[in-house]
């Protein structure tokens, strides 16, 4: 008797799995038959009825659920809201497209998502808080779109972002100070937006970065000498902001750092010896500043041994 009940347990576990696996099957091909209506996807389906072998579609091991989601460079356009629906998707790639109006905030139900491109389109208004939800994003690219307002501070909760592109649209404020407590993030760029304030002391501190773009930009204050504490920084661009002070000796720390941009600022002061510690060094742009003093031969050395 105990046997029949545990077979009966058992296999009632199997038939309810099953049924969730049957399930989300139904789901999913039934949200991506949608998509293709709104996007006009018409060559999805065509001649094969696996939605996995479909182009642009990545499904998990089982075929099951829907993992990936590429649409890139297509020239689409259309609500994209009923992506949300794909509740598995950890890769989301929707750019270089005609997508306009408000980024969905349904997409911050994506619990999943750890890859999210939505650049090169015609998204405006403000970045949606529930964004903030994505607490397993690596990757976040929203740039040369029309997004204005300021970055949002419910973004802090992305710990695991490395990289995080919000360059060319019509943002304003500052950097947020939170930006530099992401422990893992690698690659910040936000140039070609109408950014104020300062540089936030701590960016670079907390995390290996390796490539910081802000140009064009209305940025004040010094270059802090947190962006190279760690010395993993390889490409620096500051150009065309009004950045103020000295170049700082921290610089030197970088032996990896490859190109520096920070012309057409109000830098004073003259080229620290410690540059000469960056041996990878290939580009140096600092015109349109108050630099004094003699070019060192620190300086010069750093370029002959890189070239």
């Amino acid at each position: 008797m105990e046997f029949l009940c545990l077979f009966s347990i058992l296999l009632f576990g199997f038939l309810s799995r099953s049924q969730l696996v049957d399930a989300q099957l139904h789901h999913d091909q039934t949200t991506l038959q949608t998509i293709a209506k709104e996007l006009g996807l018409t060559y999805w389906g065509l001649n094969n009825s696996d939605y996995c072998s479909w182009s642009g579609i990545g499904c998990n091991s089982s075929n099951s659920m829907v993992e990936k989601l590429d649409l890139s460079r297509r020239g689409l356009e259309g609500n994209v809201t009923i992506i949300s629906e794909l509740k598995a998707l950890k890769w989301l790639d929707l750019s270089y497209n005609n997508f306009h109006g408000s980024i969905p905030p349904a997409f911050g139900n994506l619990s999943e998502l750890e890859f999210l491109d939505l650049s090169s389109n015609k998204f405006g208004n403000s970045i949606p808080v529930e964004l903030g939800r994505l607490r397993n994003l690596r990757s976040l690219n929203l740039s040369n779109n029309l997004l204005i307002g300021q970055v949002p501070d419910e973004l802090e909760g992305l710990e695991k972002l490395r990289d995080f592109q919000i360059f060319t649209n019509r943002l304003n404020g500052s950097i947020p100070f939170w930006v530099g407590n992401l422990t893992n993030l690698r690659v910040f760029t936000a140039y070609e937006n109408e950014l104020v304030g300062t540089i936030p002391g701590n960016l670079g501190l907390n995390s290996e970065l390796q490539l910081l773009n802000l140009h064009s930009n209305q940025l004040e204050g010094t270059i802090p000498d947190s962006i190279f504490a760690l010395g993993k920084l390889e490409v620096l661009v500051l150009t065309q902001n009004k950045l103020t002070g000295n170049i700082t000796e921290a610089i030197g720390n970088c032996k990896g750092l490859s190109s520096i941009r920070i012309g057409n600022n109000k830098i004073i002061g003259s080229i620290p010896r410690t540059i000469g510690n960056v041996s990878s060094l290939t580009y140096f742009e600092a015109d349109n500043n108050n630099l004094s003093g003699e070019i060192v031969a620190e300086f010069l050395n750093a370029l002959i041994s890189a070239s």
